[in-house]
């Protein structure tokens, strides 16, 4: 198993109630994982300090930014308001469960994690749509990205984007 996928798995029985967004997401989505540093979820309450203090979790100062570091290292973003301003609950409500090998995990629903990496435009996130697009076009519900997208203007370059990169 991979040390990210294996790192996502602690993390969940660590931490429970998580949902997987980012790269992991990308890889729960279509088995195939993207060079990542750390592990990026969504949580429906903040975990307070002192809760992931007592789970071993540890917190540092980086280029003057506060960030989370794992038990073994790995650093992770924690989301509690949105991801990529798509409201908590939304992600909360259509979150998928996986399996990874005898476990399940929580992870972004496709939709959301479509309109996620279409609103980032980074490369990185161009290469997961491109991804997303040839490997589970016909999975996408568009009803529901439609409700995920801010607007109707925003569903259809969403929807023309996919298209494009499915060829």
């Amino acid at each position: 198993m991979k040390p990210l996928v294996s790192e996502a798995l602690t993390v969940n029985e660590e931490l429970g109630g998580v949902i997987f967004i980012g790269a992991i997401a990308r890889y729960l989505h279509t088995n195939n994982l993207r060079e990542s540093r750390d592990l990026d979820f969504a949580v429906a309450k903040p975990l307070s300090d002192e809760f992931l203090n007592s789970k071993g979790y540890n917190k540092f100062i980086e280029n003057r930014k506060e960030i989370w570091r794992t038990p073994r290292g790995v650093k992770i973003d924690i989301y509690t308001k949105d991801v990529s301003k798509i409201p908590i609950e939304i992600i909360i409500r259509t979150a998928k469960d996986v399996k990874v090998g005898n476990k399940t995990v929580k992870v972004i629903g496709l939709e959301a994690l479509i309109v996620a990496k279409h609103r980032a435009q980074r490369d990185a996130d161009i290469d997961d749509l491109r991804l997303l697009a040839r490997q589970k076009s016909k999975e996408i519900n568009w009803e529901l990205l439609k409700t995920v997208a801010k607007d109707d203007t925003e569903y259809q370059n969403i929807k023309t984007s996919i298209e494009f990169l499915v060829k």
